[in-house]
C-alpha cells in the first residue's frame, strides 16, 4: 500500500516520527480499512465497522518507520445472544521514499 506524503522532509528520525503521525491521524481514512487483517483467526463472522486508532509511529532507521495501532472486533450472534467483542493491536513498517511516497509493508496482515 502507497500513500503520498505532502510535507517537506529535512531529516529522518524521532522528530520526523512525530510529524508522520500527525500526517497519518489527519489522513486515517484513507489507509485505515487496509490496516485491518483478515479477522477469521477470531472468527470467520468478525468484522470491524469502526476502523483503527493509531497509537504511535517510531523511528526505525534510515528511511524505516513503524506505525502502531489497534482496532475493535466484534462477532454478532443473534440467535444464540452470545456476541463476542474485543480489540487488538498491530504493527506495520513502511519506508518514506525520496519522492514522498510513503510504502508500507503489509504482507504480515494476509491481504
Amino acid at each position: 500500500m502507497k500513500m503520498m506524503y505532502s510535507g517537506a522532509i529535512d531529516s529522518h528520525g524521532e522528530a520526523f516520527a512525530i510529524i508522520l503521525k500527525n500526517f497519518l491521524l489527519k489522513n486515517q481514512d484513507k489507509i485505515e480499512h487496509q490496516l485491518i487483517p483478515n479477522l477469521d483467526y477470531i472468527d470467520p463472522r468478525a468484522l470491524n465497522d469502526n476502523g483503527i486508532q493509531i497509537i504511535s509511529v517510531s523511528y526505525l532507521g534510515d528511511t524505516r518507520y513503524s506505525l502502531t495501532y489497534q482496532y475493535d472486533w466484534f462477532v454478532f450472534s443473534g440467535c444464540t445472544d452470545t456476541d463476542l467483542k474485543g480489540s487488538d493491536k498491530n504493527k506495520v513498517t513502511f519506508t518514506v521514499l525520496g519522492s514522498g511516497e510513503l510504502e508500507f509493508d503489509l504482507s504480515a496482515l494476509g491481504h
